[in-house]
């Protein structure tokens, strides 16, 4: 996202009445949102150069996906994924995951996409977790509302066409994520969850991530489905795509593994000698301006799917010059469109200072997928009042 020009008087007045803040108010989100974003690429980029990860080039697939450059567009950079490739279909998993906290934004929806592609071209057993009770943990939100929107990402994804037969969808209550939540528990100490996610400052500042005990607890949750399908399934290599900002979690998954397979009294035995984890880091979907990065938990950055028709119009269809690039984002990563499609939307955003009519097209195009995949997420939500208790010891 381009934040380098400052924000004119015009934009300043049309961003507070849309947002209901005051002048002042955008002013000065905008002040932090020039901080976040530095912050944000310092931090993405010093992530990539101290772990070494590897850009993404055409040369990587994953049991053959990738060879024609599929993965290109969606994915920005890997690490330990060539090594999983020497393993067979049967010793592999998937492991991804959201959070229940809000609908879906265009962020959340593009990593599902990408998980169920990832599941159907590679054949790999999946596992999808909805964490509820890590955001639990790392949000402010009541239980009740964490698990009715739970029930409702659970029947979204299946909607979407996650294949039941070849893969889990899951959630934190649940006895054997449990089990491997206390045994992963027993090789970390408080230090190696000093580095947190690269949006933590902005979540702090804006009030919306649990204390620091809470945090790390809920980040404890996220390796723990990870480990997972390595010491139940006792499979060998766990693939995870996630965004580049929560690289923390593969990483200390393999730092629990190794530390598993070196300790002594008897949990060694629980994990393959030669067990391994692989990530794929997604591109980011840009946050509306001024925000850095899409989130759920703080509406004005996204597209949602628990928007109105009308706001949905008004972010994509009238997204104003700065969040232009923001469609084109999601054209790409945030929908299930053939390739020649996406090719063509490239183009038309490319030339849309000389025909801004056909760019005009695609935005119309996707605003009308958006409102089908919004329709199937308003679908998915039960009827049933939930009761919090009722949930948990069911």
């Amino acid at each position: 996202m381009n934040l380098k020009n400052n924000l004119t008087e015009e934009e300043l007045k049309d961003m507070a009445k849309k947002s209901n803040k005051t002048i002042e108010e955008v002013a000065n989100d905008y002040k932090y949102a020039l901080k976040d974003l530095e912050y944000s690429l310092n931090k993405i980029n010093s992530i990539i150069d101290t772990h070494n990860y590897k850009r993404l080039s055409d040369n990587i697939d994953i049991l053959g996906y990738g060879v024609d450059g599929e993965l290109n567009d969606k994915y920005s950079c890997y690490d330990g994924i060539k090594e999983i490739n020497e393993f067979s279909k049967s010793e592999l998993a998937i492991v991804t995951g959201f959070g229940p906290t809000n609908a879906p934004t265009a962020g959340t929806l593009s990593s599902i996409f990408k998980a169920l592609e990832l599941q159907k071209q590679t054949g790999i057993y999946t596992h999808i977790i909805v964490s509820e009770l890590s955001a639990l943990n790392s949000r402010q939100k009541p239980l009740d509302e964490l698990f009715e929107c739970t029930n409702q990402f659970i029947n979204f994804i299946k909607k979407l066409g996650f294949d039941e037969r070849n893969g889990e969808i899951r959630t934190h209550n649940y006895l054997d994520h449990s089990r491997i939540f206390s045994i992963i528990s027993s090789v970390f100490k408080v230090s190696d969850f000093a580095d947190g996610e690269a949006m933590d400052e902005m979540y702090k500042r804006l009030n919306i991530l649990g204390n620091d005990y809470s945090t790390m607890v809920s980040q404890a949750y996220t390796v723990a489905d990870i480990v997972l399908p390595i010491i139940r399934d006792k499979k060998k290599g766990v693939i995870v795509p996630a965004g580049l900002e929560e690289h923390l979690y593969p990483f200390l998954a393999r730092v629990a593994i190794e530390r598993i397979k070196n300790k002594t009294g008897g949990i060694n035995n629980l994990v393959d000698k030669a067990a391994k984890v692989g990530a794929l880091y997604g591109k980011l979907i840009g946050g509306l301006f001024p925000y850095v990065k899409m989130s759920k938990s703080i509406k004005e950055s996204s597209i949602n799917l628990g928007d109105t028709i009308e706001e949905i119009y008004s972010k994509i269809v009238d997204c104003g010059s700065r969040n232009e690039e923001v469609i084109l984002q999601m054209m790409i990563l945030a929908s299930n469109w053939e390739q020649d499609i996406i090719n063509n939307a490239k183009k038309a955003f490319e030339n849309r200072n000389n025909n801004y009519e056909e760019w005009l097209d695609f935005k119309k195009k996707y605003y009308k997928f958006f409102i089908e995949i919004k329709k199937l997420w308003d679908d998915s939500k039960s009827d049933i009042n939930i009761n919090a208790y009722d949930e948990l010891f069911k």
